[in-house]
């Protein structure tokens, strides 16, 4: 194996999903190697077994390297189980690992990331994001309640903390894009390797809980006279392709009649068919769930009660 090292070693190291990796990797140009398979089994041992996939910093070009390289073999072990769960699962336990180190990293660093990942947030004497990107991007917990956010003028203003758990969420939609590799692409050695590792058991239907939802399907029954764009692509779109399981046909028409029911009360809106159909392409392609019950009432304030 080609050795390599240096600053960009570091950051591949750290963020597996990084540009710097992808390059690293094309420089190696390495070819497909059996040994690596144990590599890269561990470390999807760890993310289906114990949910978590250890970080730690090192100074050894070599523990990096294969580090970056397993990484690689487990995203085709895991491919080759085909399992949305292990997927699931595996994918969480990276993008925790990824968490790991950017607590660890320099602001430097995690603005690069940050930037790659399109996530919006800039630095200057600290770290801030716009509200709608915090809102798409923030997770579903109380922590990241707007009621405990620093917020002015429709920007939101975040500790290293906050910045983490963003980015977390970033690093798995990134993570997924290419998820599950087709099978045909495998390496026949992978497929039969795949076989001999257990897939995770699913401990309860993974059904969507709609009843937390209920508030959405009152909402659809109360036009607006405001906040319509941020309504359709971070609530309506989602809720209605990602939980109701509706096409993007079906999901548009819906939203489509939500919103002429709308401008029934105020006319003056900018929301068009064109917008409403791309929110439900890019709401099904991205995967995104529509914001906590407790998000929404924020975004909506003085809007409508939900």
């Amino acid at each position: 194996m080609q050795e390599i090292s240096g600053a960009d070693l570091d950051m591949a190291y750290k963020y597996p999903f990084s540009d710097e990796a992808k390059r690293y990797i094309s420089v190696l140009k390495a070819p497909f190697e059996p040994a690596m398979l144990e590599s890269g089994r561990r470390r999807l041992d760890d993310a289906l077994q114990r949910s978590r996939i250890p970080y730690s910093e090192t100074g050894i070009a070599a523990v990096k390297q294969v580090s970056v390289i397993s990484y690689l073999y487990a995203r085709m072990l895991v491919s080759a189980m085909a399992s949305r769960l292990a997927i699931g699962r595996y994918v969480k336990a990276e993008a925790e690992r990824c968490g790991e180190a950017l607590k660890k990293d320099t602001e430097q660093n995690v603005l690069r990331i940050a930037t790659e990942l399109r996530t919006g947030i800039e630095y200057d004497d600290g770290f801030y994001m716009p509200l709608t990107s915090f809102l798409m991007l923030s997770p579903k917990t109380p922590a990241f309640a707007l009621v405990r956010q620093e917020l002015e003028k429709g920007i939101v203003y975040m500790d290293g903390y906050r910045v983490a758990g963003i980015m977390k969420v970033a690093i798995e939609r990134e993570m997924s894009k290419g998820l599950p590799i087709p099978s045909k692409d495998l390496p026949r050695e992978v497929v039969a390797y795949a076989r001999g590792i257990r897939a995770p058991m699913q401990k309860a239907s993974l059904k969507a809980d709609q009843s937390r939802y209920e508030w959405i399907a009152k909402l659809l029954g109360s036009p607006i006279p405001d906040v319509r764009h941020r309504t359709v692509n971070l609530i309506l779109a989602p809720y209605l392709v990602n939980v109701k399981g509706m096409s993007e046909e079906e999901a548009a028409k819906t939203i489509i009649d939500y919103i002429e029911r709308c401008k029934q009360i105020e006319p003056s809106t900018k929301v068009n068919e064109t917008y409403i159909r791309y929110q439900c392409r890019y709401a099904k392609a991205k995967g995104s769930k529509p914001l906590t019950h407790e998000n929404a009432k924020e975004l909506l304030k003085g809007v409508i009660e939900l």
